[in-house]
């Protein structure tokens, strides 16, 4: 049975942590835990998961990965954390130096989906605080949508000792039905050696009652942008789930790929984050 290793999981506390942008999803406005993933992924032998921050409030980031390493500790399936920092703050280097003494932190996270501005990621300030993750060995999870990818490109390009993951397959517009210039960016990122990207997100920027044929020009493009050396699974729980179970996005990608070769889906399941996120698994 394939082993996975789920790049991209969330669970929050809503009653001790704050989480503004949940103002703006009331679906998701509630606690989520280790066992509520659990049951979620009861039966896929899902072996170990990544924790991505899930944007809370600039004063509760250590807040979050203390919680979060003690879930762990107690025999969760966290095997490593991508933390949150706002990383543009003249004082971010302290709060990397306290989000650091947790030994799961591989990474951090600053997200540009949700904010308006495109050139987000392009901000002198910003490009400095991703460079200094090279000094404390910690690589970066860049969450752009499809209109902040050039954005995004410029950061990859300033930033290349830094190892980056891209999130959600850099939010392609499919219910728009827009492909380009989606692809080309994403191609443009796959031409650096230190970009991966994960392959995660897009049943919630697909349509209403998307289809697994609607899904998969998106990741075919990906394949072959990266090849399987650099993909990696993700499944967005629990925000999957405002468009589909996890097992529904987990299938449609396994239909999706279900031409690669075994060594290739070991690769996008488990070996590549195995290796990125440093993961004893």
């Amino acid at each position: 049975m394939l082993q996975i290793i789920d790049t991209h999981q969330h669970l929050w506390y809503t009653s001790n942590l704050s989480y503004p942008w949940l103002d703006d999803f009331d679906a998701l406005d509630k606690r989520y835990t280790s066992d509520d993933y659990r049951r979620a992924t009861a039966g896929l032998n899902v072996v170990r998961s990544v924790h991505v921050e899930a944007d809370p409030a600039p004063e509760h980031v250590v807040e979050e990965v203390k919680w979060l390493t003690q879930i762990a500790e107690q025999g969760g399936i966290i095997g490593a954390i991508v933390a949150a920092a706002p990383l543009e703050v003249p004082n971010v280097e302290d709060i990397l130096k306290q989000l650091t003494e947790y030994a799961l932190v591989v990474g951090i996270r600053r997200m540009a989906w949700h904010r308006p501005d495109a050139e987000f990621y392009r901000e002198p300030n910003l490009i400095q605080g991703v460079q200094l993750l090279e000094r404390f060995n910690l690589s970066f999870d860049l969450c752009a949508n499809h209109e902040q990818l050039p954005a995004a490109i410029a950061l990859v390009k300033a930033t290349p000792n830094v190892r980056h993951a891209v999130n959600h397959c850099g939010g392609p517009d499919i219910k728009g039905k827009q492909f380009q210039p989606w692809a080309d960016h994403m191609s443009e990122l796959a031409a650096f050696n230190n970009v991966h990207c994960k392959v995660s997100g897009i049943v919630t920027t697909a349509s209403n009652n998307w289809t697994k044929e609607e899904l998969k020009p998106y990741i075919d493009r990906l394949v072959t942008a990266f090849g399987y050396d650099r993909l990696m699974f993700g499944s967005d729980w629990p925000v999957c789930t405002l468009a589909a179970e996890y097992k529904q996005w987990l299938d449609a990608l396994l239909w999706a790929v279900q031409d690669a070769s075994d060594a290739d889906k070991q690769k996008l399941f488990h070996d590549n984050a195995k290796e990125f996120y440093r993961i004893d698994a």
